[in-house]
């Protein structure tokens, strides 16, 4: 069990941020060009869709002892799922539209989906910033009503997945089974914790 004291956190932080490391070495040495920002959007998307689906997946796990550990680790797979999502954004805004507002308000009427994806991302961002233990205490039972809103991240996601979708569906139904899944999961504990 020692190995599941806090002392290995930072080697947790340092395994969640290796699929950015491995992105930033690959732009470095030239691998995405001569359109960096069309890729670096589509991995940097799908690794917040895969930490959204690991933060969802938490709860479910902890019904087995064995999982329990992971609760320690909640609020690191929250906050990359926000940090994969803010850089998903990031790369938009630099590598794809180059910082050009006449780019990005054009966007804004042509492509409805980023609208889902703002939402979700104002989400994650609103979790992220009351993730710690101080805000959980000012905000108290508010708290978990707030953190409710990662469900409706989750929706967001699937929105701003299948509304860009333009012939490979893949992605789209992947993440949507999965967070259909996890989502449902809830519902029917809901209900039977009711009963």
């Amino acid at each position: 069990m020692a190995f599941w004291d806090r002392k290995e956190k930072p080697l947790v932080l340092i395994v969640f941020l290796l699929p950015f490391a491995w992105m930033l070495g690959s732009l470095l040495m030239g691998q995405y060009f001569p359109d960096p920002g069309k890729l670096l959007m589509r991995l940097s998307g799908i690794w917040a869709c895969v930490f959204m689906a690991a933060a969802l997946s938490v709860t479910p796990l902890m019904q087995f002892k064995r999982f329990k550990v992971l609760t320690r680790y909640r609020r690191f797979v929250g906050l990359s799922a926000f940090f994969y999502a803010l850089l998903h954004l990031v790369i938009y805004l630099v590598l794809f539209a180059g910082l050009s507002w006449r780019w990005i308000r054009t966007d804004l009427v042509e492509k409805p989906y980023i609208y889902a994806g703002v939402l979700a991302l104002v989400i994650l961002l609103a979790l992220a910033l009351t993730s710690t233990k101080n805000m959980m205490k000012r905000l108290g039972r508010n708290w978990k009503r707030l953190h409710r809103l990662v469900y409706l991240a989750a929706i967001a996601i699937v929105l701003h997945l299948w509304w860009q979708v333009k012939s490979d569906t893949s992605l789209a139904l992947i993440f949507s089974a999965v967070f259909a899944l996890l989502l449902g999961y809830r519902l029917w504990r809901k209900r039977k914790a009711k009963r």
